[in-house]
């Protein structure tokens, strides 16, 4: 198979639902991404096989396929758009992979992208027995059937709290660290080279909405329940909502020559795994140890991990199950700090883990994310250089 190259990529900012982002259409955010991965490249649109992008709360449609065109890119590039829900981004790189591996691409820009500010509002047809009136909208789809249990998110976030006896006071020291970590990368400038600058009324945005250097363990502990009154998950230890884009550009060795690039990182493999939907956070346990398993790998051969931080209590839970330290995992901070913005996570939290390494000057790391309905994906990468 041909080897997989991850030359590097781009994100925008991350903003909180209804906030600094709210007014860019999600194509457009897509768009500023494809064309700052070329910028940064110095690469003709012509150059790319193929975009996939993943998106879960979008419009529907293509938005690859939207987002490209948005960008000015010819119309003989296709775009290909992938809904793993929060796993989408990071599926869409391990597609985008695999057609460089198999020969049918050369180089492909593969990520996801997000707006919850204007997530459409959605009904089940009046012909479904699920329907509830004109005026009654789900907020989200069924990830998995009544029968098994399709549990809402923080729901499941409870069941693993329960499951596993994680104290609300280590979740909560969790979060506080997770912002501890980002706001001290971002003073240190450690994604400044990755993130893409938006301007709107005259005004630059540069930096994640969320990151907050004023979070303290009292402040946390004041934080009732957010789910349930007896519950431990809280708007502290718990990620918001969010928007932004992310795009990874994937070549092979031929394409790497012929534009005279320098890659970041190989993209060895990557591998999806599912589990019981009433205890989804525990997906990436099942996916990164198909991943270790299939290349004969230990946890203690990996430099540093990211696990998406849907929830604190996802990441102690699967660093528990796996026997991962926690100094290993999400070194620059998580999406409690940085937010979640659902399809594009995949390939900002694989950005990170390459800065990460650069960080430690680490060989190898895994990056990988929860799935609702109980799933999981995760990317093995190894450093170049």
């Amino acid at each position: 198979m041909n080897a997989v190259y991850i030359v590097g990529g781009a994100r925008t900012p991350i903003g909180k639902t209804g906030g600094l982002l709210k007014s860019f259409l999600p194509e457009k955010l897509a768009a500023k991404v494809l064309n700052e991965v070329l910028n940064k490249f110095s690469l003709p649109p012509e150059a790319v096989n193929q975009v996939i992008l993943g998106n879960a709360v979008g419009p529907g449609g293509n938005i690859a396929r939207v987002s490209l065109l948005e960008a000015g890119w010819p119309y003989s590039i296709p775009g290909i758009t992938v809904d793993f829900q929060c796993g989408s981004g990071l599926s869409a790189v391990a597609l985008g992979a695999a057609l460089i591996q198999s020969m049918q691409a050369d180089a492909v820009i593969a990520g996801g992208v997000e707006s919850t500010s204007m997530a459409p509002r959605r009904q089940f047809n009046r012909r479904d027995p699920r329907f509830q009136g004109e005026d009654t909208f789900y907020d989200r789809a069924p990830f998995s059937t009544p029968a098994i249990g399709d549990p809402e998110m923080g729901e499941g976030a409870e069941n693993v709290a329960k499951l596993m006896n994680i104290s609300r006071e280590d979740m909560d020291l969790f979060a506080l660290a997770s912002h501890n970590k980002a706001y001290k990368a971002r003073n240190e400038g450690l994604l400044r080279d990755m993130i893409v600058p938006l301007s709107i009324n005259e005004k630059v945005i540069d930096e994640d909405e969320s990151v907050r250097a004023n979070i303290t363990p009292r402040l946390l502990s004041r934080m009732p329940p957010a789910f349930s009154t007896d519950g431990k998950i809280t708007a502290g230890n718990a990620c918001l909502t969010h928007d932004g884009a992310a795009a990874v550009l994937l070549c092979s060795s031929t394409a790497v020559d012929k534009y005279n690039l320098k890659p970041e990182a190989v993209l060895l493999d990557s591998c999806s795994a599912g589990n019981d939907p009433n205890y989804f956070p525990l997906g990436p346990v099942y996916a990164i140890n198909k991943l270790l398993d299939k290349h004969n790998l230990s946890v203690q051969d990996i430099n540093a991990f990211e696990i998406n931080e849907a929830f604190a209590v996802k990441v102690l839970a699967c660093c528990s199950k796996l026997g991962v330290e926690l100094d290993k995992v999400n070194i620059l901070g998580g999406a409690l700090a940085y937010g979640h913005p659902y399809g594009a996570s995949g390939a900002i939290i694989l950005l990170h883990l390459i800065a990460a390494l650069k960080r430690i000057n680490g060989d190898k790391g895994i990056a990988s994310i929860g799935v609702a309905g109980g799933q999981g994906v995760a990317t093995l990468v190894e450093r170049c250089g």
